[in-house]
């Protein structure tokens, strides 16, 4: 079941994350909104509930530096894992709310089949 807030939608940009435990992790953000993200990456061995900070670069003509944002891993799959952000700071949050209007929407995710035996 969907349990975000936030309208996410579909990027593909180069992130690198760091968390304490495991030191710097490349990977990919595929769907980002203003309160977080989905990151493809190698491994997802970084533990549900642990801090972690993103550091990537939306659009060079919004922000000619990288944004870092701070944010707890909420759930992981064999692909990568989905960051909550929390702690914005201003000049993300404005960089992120005129970067994702024009970004297309993550598509629904179809309800399961289920089948009669």
């Amino acid at each position: 079941m969907e349990q975000r807030r936030v309208e996410r939608k579909m990027v593909s940009m180069d992130a690198v994350i760091a968390c304490a435990r495991f030191g710097l992790i490349r990977g990919r953000i595929v769907d980002l909104g203003m309160g977080g993200g989905y990151i493809k990456a190698e491994t997802s061995i970084v533990p549900i509930g642990s801090e972690v900070t993103v550091t990537f670069q939306p659009d060079s003509a919004l922000c000619s530096d990288c944004l870092t944002v701070n944010g707890r891993v909420s759930h992981q799959s064999l692909h990568g894992f989905g960051v909550e952000f929390h702690g914005l700071d201003r000049q993300c949050e404005w960089v992120l709310q005129n970067f994702l209007p024009g970004m297309p929407p993550v598509p629904a995710r179809a309800a399961p089949v289920l089948r009669a035996i």
